[in-house]
């Protein structure tokens, strides 16, 4: 897979198109696209995803309430894209 990025990069190179960054292909591409879109579809951005998460972690939550907090939360967290 790496050498089918590399000739790909390659080939852009050629035809004028700088690519910067990492060449997704297949299942990562999709899983980005889809991660995007969800973003998109929230109309929040990813600093206000971040201050959302931040005061999450700052609150106290007791029984049911965590339960629900740690689904929010770690659907807030697959909205950031990863590093």
């Amino acid at each position: 897979m790496e050498r089918f990025t590399s000739i790909l990069k390659k080939l852009f190179n050629k035809m004028g198109l700088n690519v910067k960054g990492k060449l997704l292909t297949g299942e990562q591409a999709k899983q980005k696209l889809e991660r995007d879109n969800a973003v998109a579809n929230t109309g929040l951005t990813e600093t206000e995803i971040k201050f959302i998460l931040s005061k999450l972690r700052d609150a106290n939550f007791k029984g049911a309430e965590f339960e629900l907090f740690y689904i929010v939360f770690n659907k807030l967290s697959n909205l950031l894209p990863k590093k």
